[in-house]
């Protein structure tokens, strides 16, 4: 017996590449599957792309948002529909490698997530030189400290249990929905990687997040407002946390890290010093780097 799987998408503008992807999709090997796609009020062709296959295969279920909403909002209604065991997310530009699911859902184990290697392609779809993971440092999240700093498990190329939502919803405009989705699987029984590229990642003037941060829309203009949302990123992983030992260095962190005495600035270093094995973790870093990372809190957050 196969469990259902559910594939979310969401839409806006994404005419130009959506076939591709939907085709990929559809063309997965794995034999439950249900695809739930949202399209955030798009004025392009995409509502219409995405009815024209829900005509055409039972599986497919469209909702639609009458405004705007959003990456997050769009994504959230999509999982709030789902009636799968597992959850697996897609953007609209990529697509996948015909055995992506069956892959992921024969390795998740007792895991709450598992998330794969991508390879990256061009905007005509040409693979190239790189896989996700000659960027990025791509781990198994073991525990929640591990999100302090950040991670990388991006949405594209993960599978989890449904399990996740209940920590990570509703989701936040503070952080990334796939980010907010690793950590709430940190929260459970963790998060599993598999080396193996399982999407293809199409790089391009309009993504979303790319896969070269550098490049990205920066969501802060000023310092202050960096400041702000990575306090009120480790607010979240406070309020969210569900193991209490965990949950009081985080409090103890957004404490320390939204005031800037000098006993702040003690602290937040000799907690961090404390943990960073774990907090550090996503950064790679040779244990000299992390020894020295932490004494840079005695004069910033970051």
């Amino acid at each position: 017996m196969h469990p259902l799987v559910t594939i979310v998408m969401a839409t806006y503008q994404g005419e130009k590449y959506l076939k591709i992807q939907i085709e990929s999709l559809l063309a997965q090997d794995y034999p439950n599957l249900e695809f739930i796609w949202v399209d955030d009020a798009s004025t392009d062709q995409s509502l219409s792309i995405l009815n024209a296959y829900a005509s055409q295969d039972a599986r497919v279920k469209i909702l639609e948002n009458l405004k705007n909403e959003g990456h997050n909002a769009t994504f959230e209604k999509g999982m709030k529909a789902a009636n799968g065991e597992y959850i697996a997310l897609s953007d609209q530009d990529d697509y996948w490698f015909s055995n992506k699911i069956s892959t992921l859902v024969n390795s998740i184990g007792n895991y709450s997530m598992i998330y794969s290697d991508s390879q990256l392609i061009d905007q005509a779809g040409r693979e190239l030189p790189l896989k996700m993971s000659g960027l990025k440092r791509q781990i198994a999240y073991n525990s929640p400290l591990m999100y302090t700093f950040g991670a990388w498990a991006p949405g594209h190329s993960m599978l989890f249990k449904k399990e996740v939502l209940e920590t990570a919803l509703p989701l936040s405009n503070w952080v990334t929905h796939d980010y907010l989705l690793g950590f709430s699987a940190t929260c459970h029984n963790g998060i599993a990687y598999i080396p193996i590229s399982l999407v293809h990642y199409r790089q391009h003037e309009s993504n979303a997040i790319g896969a070269d941060l550098k490049k990205s829309k920066k969501l802060y203009q000023t310092r202050a407002e960096r400041k702000l949302r990575i306090c009120e990123r480790i607010k979240i992983l406070a309020e969210r946390c569900c193991y209490q030992e965990e949950k009081q260095i985080f409090d103890q962190l957004y404490l320390d890290f939204s005031g800037n005495s000098l006993v702040n600035r003690i602290r937040r270093c000799k907690t961090v010093m404390k943990y960073r094995e774990d907090m550090l973790a996503y950064k790679g870093k040779s244990s000299l780097g992390n020894f020295m990372y932490c004494f840079k809190l005695l004069f910033g957050i970051y």
